[in-house]
C-alpha cells in the first residue's frame, strides 16, 4: 500500500484518463494525467521526509479539531486543478501546495 499522498495523485490521474477516454480531444486532462503520475513516481522516488512529516502532523492536529474534512476537500479540489491551473513541479512543489493548505485551516 503507498502513501495516501500518492494514492490520491494516482486516483486523480485515473480520473483524469478517464475524462480523455470519453473526450479523446482533452488534451488538458491528457497533460494533467501525465503531470500525476510524474509527481507520483517524484514522491515514490524521493522522501521528503520534513515536508511529509509536517504534513501528518498538520493532519493529526486538523483531525483532532475537526478540521480534516475541510483539507481534504480543499486537498481534493487542488489536485483536480494540477494541470489545468495549477502545475507543481515535483513532489516537493506538490507537498507544499498541501501543506499551504493544511497551514490555512490552522
Amino acid at each position: 500500500m503507498e502513501p495516501p499522498e500518492i494514492e490520491e495523485l494516482i486516483e486523480t490521474a485515473a480520473w483524469r484518463l478517464r475524462k480523455v477516454d470519453a473526450d479523446p480531444a482533452d488534451t488538458t486532462s491528457s497533460a494533467a494525467a501525465a503531470l500525476l503520475e510524474h509527481l507520483a513516481d517524484d514522491l515514490r522516488r524521493n522522501e521528503y521526509s520534513a515536508a511529509r512529516a509536517e504534513l501528518c502532523a498538520i493532519g493529526n492536529w486538523l483531525a483532532e479539531s475537526d478540521a480534516i474534512s475541510d483539507y481534504v476537500v480543499l486537498a481534493m479540489e487542488y489536485r483536480a486543478r494540477i494541470g489545468a491551473g495549477e502545475h507543481p513541479r515535483d513532489g516537493a512543489d506538490y507537498l507544499a501546495g498541501l501543506l499551504a493548505i493544511a497551514r490555512s485551516l490552522v
